[in-house]
């Protein structure tokens, strides 16, 4: 017979398991997942963060905050004349700048190793429209969030801990929704630029509320126990959540996004606080997860609320395909390439907010100073040239823009004549734009939401510059050209800025179906080639289009250092173009940026090309930088 020691504490037997505390163990799991994607979110900040000293240091980050308005300042186009008295005194009247100077040696290995990465993780998988670099981030998330779930968890009989990493992700979730988050300071990305995660986080939310809940139904199935899935509050709460669920992500799908947006937009809202409030009436440990992502929104809406501006605009339609709408009583508060999110009341669409570039930049900086209403006259004179921005007619919002545009207008003429040149001839016997024909633009109240985004990169730090365009994606490279452009003014012929401007070669590209699509931005092509032509500013810029449909050539207007294609092009093979003559001139080591704009499968081409140059040539350019806007819902 055994005799038991009934002295000191029992001891459990051997193969004694004891009880899986869903609600102890599992909170824990959701804690180090969320642990590791903040960590994650640092690293990228601590990889951006030269780019953002450097921003810091030139002061150009604290740029396109909020537009403001600024009376009286003496507006003084940039093409005026320079003083002398302005100028740097390093820069002599007549002699060249000089040549780019040989390239460190940390700036040719970072420049290869950089190279080396933008080979693989710039390469778009076909299908999918997200880049190698874009994949390897959702993969490392997915996998922590499903080894998380996974890890020593009796799934079958407790899915609990699929839900608790189902909340664990609203932080993430919303931080990347957020269009005025502190993250598109801290990662150098505009909210466009980082709305992948949010998407396919939100798809992965699905994922792990979908395991959490058909695993407890069927458990209970499993156990004769499915009435209470009809009787119990906490489950027919649960129910209600995840119905609410699948309507968000329903109601989310692209062709949605794409094709009705605005109700996209409404009803996303009004089902994500529906959503908030059923899943804690389901769980109370929902609570804590559910604080954050409204302190997010609320943070975010507040920022919008301060930077929001009603504004006068006029409406200009040089056709039936596109609506240019300026705004001229502003004076700053962007930068180059961001975008606003405009409401403009008219025939009772109150609630519609559209993205549009900007394509013009600030008036401290923009070449461009004529624009054709004479009523503008007088805020042209007070605020420069203001804000310009262009609707393509895509939908039924942007056609009835047009439409508003060119009512009420003479019918022999009609709004295009304000784009339409009187033809003369210049000092250097070139032929160009001395003045325009003027109409009246049809004036109209706007609402203006921004601005937004921006190009991650500076590409004034480059000397050679591509910017490639397709249809309306134009609006955003038009604008880096005026900003460039404008620039290299102030660094070498006004002495105004700190000569660290590098920018000596910009090639323009843009794929337009017809000849008269070039007449919409004709204005302004012509007053960036007036001003580049100063043989002063060491500065070439180069025009080319590339049309795809034979229209009418003639009906097009003679533009300096410019020329035009009849075919469809190969971005790849316009980039090789382009960076042979670069390495066969003297400036092949002063880095190449390119800059693409327009549809998806544009974009993708440009970043599969620059993809392609590798870490050897990139090397051998100085370093090579891509931004790109896919013009897309």
């Amino acid at each position: 017979m055994q005799v038991r020691d009934l002295d000191g504490a029992p001891v459990p037997p051997a193969d004694f398991e004891p009880l899986y505390n869903s609600y102890v163990t599992d909170p824990i799991f959701a804690r180090r997942f969320t642990w590791v994607w903040v960590a994650g979110t640092l690293a990228f900040v601590a990889l951006y963060s030269p780019k953002l000293l450097a921003g810091l240091r030139s002061g150009r980050i604290w740029q396109g905050w909020a537009i403001y308005e600024r009376f009286n300042h003496g507006y003084q186009s940039i093409d005026h004349e320079p003083i002398e008295e302005k100028r740097s005194p390093s820069h002599t009247p007549g002699r060249d700048p000089p040549g780019p100077s040989r390239m460190p040696v940390a700036r040719r290995l970072t420049s290869l190793i950089k190279g080396a990465a933008d080979f693989v993780q710039l390469r778009v998988v076909k299908g999918s429209n997200l880049d190698v670099g874009q994949i390897i981030v959702l993969a490392a998330y997915l996998v922590t969030l499903l080894v998380c779930v996974i890890y020593q968890a009796p799934l079958k009989s407790n899915s609990n801990r699929a839900g608790f990493l189902s909340l664990a992700q609203f932080p993430f979730v919303f931080i990347y929704a957020a269009k005025s988050s502190p993250l598109t300071l801290l990662l150098g990305r505009g909210y466009e630029k980082l709305n992948f995660l949010h998407r396919w986080a939100g798809r992965a939310l699905f994922l792990t509320a979908t395991i959490h809940g058909s695993l407890w139904i069927s458990f209970y199935i499993r156990n004769n126990q499915a009435s209470i899935l009809l009787t119990e509050d906490k489950e027919r709460r649960g129910e209600a959540t995840y119905a609410l669920l699948c309507l968000i992500v329903l109601g989310s799908l692209k062709p949605v996004r794409r094709f009705a947006y605005n109700y996209f937009y409404a009803f996303h809202t009004l089902a994500t606080t529906a959503f908030f409030i059923s899943i804690c009436y389901h769980t109370p440990y929902a609570v804590p997860w559910v604080v954050p992502p409204v302190a997010f929104y609320t943070f975010d809406f507040l920022v919008r609320l301060i930077r929001m501006r009603f504004k006068d605009a006029y409406l200009e339609a040089p056709d039936n395909l596109i609506t240019l709408i300026h705004i001229p009583d502003v004076s700053g508060g962007w930068i180059a390439g961001q975008h606003v999110r405009i409401r403009i009341f008219f025939d009772g669409r109150v609630f519609e907010q559209h993205p549009l570039s900007i394509l013009n930049a600030p008036p401290t900086v923009s070449t461009f100073a004529n624009y054709p209403s004479t009523s503008e006259k007088v805020e042209l004179e007070r605020n420069g040239p203001g804000m310009m921005l262009a609707a393509r007619n895509c939908g039924d919002w942007s056609n009835a823009l047009n439409r508003l545009a060119r009512s009420d207008l003479p019918e022999d003429k009609g709004s295009a004549i304000a784009l339409l040149p009187v033809h003369g001839t210049g000092e250097d016997g070139h032929e160009e734009f001395h003045e325009l024909e003027t109409t009246e633009g049809r004036r109209v109240g706007v609402m203006i939401d921004g601005p937004f985004g921006g190009p991650s990169i500076d590409f004034a730090q480059s000397e050679n510059v591509l910017l490639i365009s397709g249809g309306s994606g134009a609006t955003f490279t038009l604008g880096i050209l005026d900003d460039l452009v404008g620039r290299v003014v102030l660094d070498r012929r006004l002495g105004k800025a700190s000569r660290t401007i590098r920018t000596r070669k910009i090639h323009f590209v843009w794929c337009i179906k017809s000849y008269g699509s070039i007449l919409w931005f004709m204005r302004q092509f012509q007053a960036v080639a007036k001003v580049a032509s100063d043989p002063s500013l060491d500065l070439e810029v180069h025009f080319r289009f590339f049309v795809t449909c034979f229209c009418d050539p003639d009906a097009l207007p003679p533009l300096r250092n410019s020329e035009v294609t009849q075919t469809k092009p190969v971005i790849s093979d316009v980039l090789k173009e382009f960076v042979g003559d670069v390495v066969a001139s003297d400036a092949s080591r002063g880095g190449l940026a390119v800059g693409a704009s327009g549809p998806e499968r544009l974009t993708s081409e440009a970043r599969n090309a620059v993809a392609n140059i590798g870490p050897i040539m990139a090397s051998r350019l100085g370093g090579v930088e891509l931004h790109t806007e896919a013009y897309c819902l």
